[in-house]
């Protein structure tokens, strides 16, 4: 009954795109509609991080990202006049070590590009007016933009549908957190200039701060502390701007030719829950926050990918339906620490208070100064430091050398027959993915019935040491067992005992009542 049915997404920002085409792809009906009547033509988000670009690449849509887009291997920070320090990001582990600038816009425009490739059309111009919910599925009941009404029975819903999210308000789940008490500017512009073209810029002052962000064909993304009285919806002048410029930093430039101005505030808030029976929340719909790092728009990518290969898994019956909570155990935890760390990091960063300033300014060479400071804050940037080992899928699911369930599995490079490949281009993207770090299938034959009977892919492979994290490879290498690698490229589980593995699958990938 579920497979006649399709998963209704509501928005079509990237989170929403991002669940229409991981679902498409699997096979799952879906229909996304956006009561927007036009794609949005604004840059909004700008940064694409490495763990996104991992899980987008293989999906057919991070090589058109990565040459459209303009790649910064640095963040610089400037203060009392100069230069301080330089936040590396040519350290981020994988192999794109880099944040990716790319406007939303174009973001969009791709992965649309990609649900279209899948035969689904974004609905513009339609309205959820209301929904319920049961244990069977979900009843909504859309508005087109001719005013027409349509009753449309769902087997799930995707609330991917921003800050203000109908979905959220429908549910009645709280939007815990605060707004921020300082008001910012925006602009999109050119900047006449010795502005590095790749790094990022951001220079602080005892009243406020700077930081611009280069974009393709010479523009740059420009925001700073607000220091004016105006209305939050007035567009802030090109002379505004200038003077700002002109007193927080070192570098003599001429700002020109702004192609968009605006004033924003920050809220930082996100829901306790991801899920409420068949209805599923994510990206803005369920967490804002400082775009300090850049971190928004990945995470609501990451969000859908988390999510759709599980609802995929559960509607066709080849994993329990217990693996949909996991979604939400997954990902909550993530959110929460993100949003309490941007938030911390905007306030420091452009504090005010001349001690805080003085602190800031003082410790950041220092800071930056250490090998691991700089390795430590690059992975985080890069959100390859986020893990799921808490989450009840990886409870009792083993480990392999460093390793543990719940962990992102490195993109290391491995040997098959003699030939080289990246470890992510052999996972199987529908489903689960096992690995043998040793060559030869002895390690496998013990379970390898039960697995087959998923469909899932099998590999036998060496992890080598020419590319990737060469330490994991290296370690992988020393210790021979098997990796099972979720479709969103995590660990699911690992190690070498056959009968704890078989027991793992069984719990939440039973095969004709195989599971307890």
């Amino acid at each position: 009954m579920d497979q006649e049915r399709p998963v209704l997404v509501v928005g079509a920002g990237p989170t929403g795109l991002t669940a229409a085409m991981e679902l498409a792809r699997l096979g799952v009906r879906v229909r996304i509609v956006d009561q927007a009547p036009a794609p949005s033509t604004t840059s909004k988000a700008l940064a694409i991080q490495a763990r996104t670009l991992e899980l987008l690449r293989p999906r057919g849509v991070g090589d058109e990202m990565l040459r459209r887009g303009q790649r910064a291997s640095g963040t610089a920070i400037y203060g009392r006049g100069r230069k301080l320090a330089t936040v590396e990001l040519d350290r981020v582990p994988g192999r794109f070590n880099h944040i990716l600038l790319l406007p939303q816009s174009e973001t969009e425009e791709l992965l649309a590009r990609q649900v279209q490739a899948y035969g689904v059309d974004v609905e513009r111009g339609v309205e959820l007016l209301s929904f319920d919910h049961d244990a069977h599925g979900v009843r909504a009941v859309l508005k087109d933009r001719d005013g027409g009404h349509e009753t449309v029975h769902a087997a799930y819903l995707i609330g991917a549908d921003g800050a203000h999210s109908g979905v959220r308000h429908g549910l009645g789940l709280p939007f815990k957190g605060r707004a921020l008490a300082q008001r910012y500017l925006l602009a999109d512009l050119h900047i006449d200039g010795d502005v590095p073209a790749d790094e990022l810029s951001i220079f602080l002052a005892r009243d406020g701060f700077v930081a611009v962000f280069p974009m393709a064909g010479g523009r740059f993304r420009f925001i700073a502390t607000d220091p004016g009285p105006g209305a939050d919806d007035d567009v802030p002048d090109l002379a505004a701007l200038q003077d700002i410029w002109d007193h927080v930093t070192p570098l003599p430039a001429r700002l020109r030719d702004p192609l968009w101005r605006s004033r924003f505030r920050i809220n930082s808030r996100h829901v306790p829950a991801l899920r409420a029976g068949r209805v599923f929340l994510g990206g803005d719909a369920a967490h804002v926050h400082s775009p300090a790092g850049g971190q928004g728009m990945n995470t609501g990518i990451q969000d859908m990918i988390n999510l759709a290969w599980k609802l995929a898994m559960v509607q066709r019956g080849l994993a329990t339906p217990a693996l949909l909570d996991t979604y939400q155990a997954d990902r909550v935890p993530v959110i929460t620490k993100l949003v309490r760390a941007t938030e911390t990091a905007t306030k420091v960063w452009n504090s005010t208070n001349p001690v805080v300033h003085r602190l800031v300014t003082t410790m950041a060479p220092l800071a930056l100064g250490r090998d691991f400071v700089q390795d430590k804050a690059t992975a985080v940037l890069g959100e390859t430091t986020a893990n799921y080992r808490k989450s009840p899928i990886a409870a009792r699911a083993g480990r392999l050398g460093t390793l543990r369930a719940g962990d992102r599995v490195p993109d290391v490079d491995v040997v098959i027959d003699g030939e080289t490949r990246r470890l992510h281009d052999l996972l199987d993207l529908t489903k689960l993915t096992v690995l043998s770090t040793r060559s030869g299938v002895d390690v496998l034959l013990p379970w390898h019935r039960v697995f087959t009977r998923h469909h899932g892919r099998i590999a036998t492979a060496q992890p080598g040491l020419l590319g990737g994290d060469t330490r994991i490879a290296a370690d992988l290498a020393a210790k021979p067992g098997v990796l099972v690698i979720r479709p969103d490229g995590y660990l699911a589980a690992a190690g070498t005992d056959p009968a704890s593995l078989v027991s793992w699958f069984g719990q939440w990938f039973p095969v004709n009542g195989e599971g307890r």
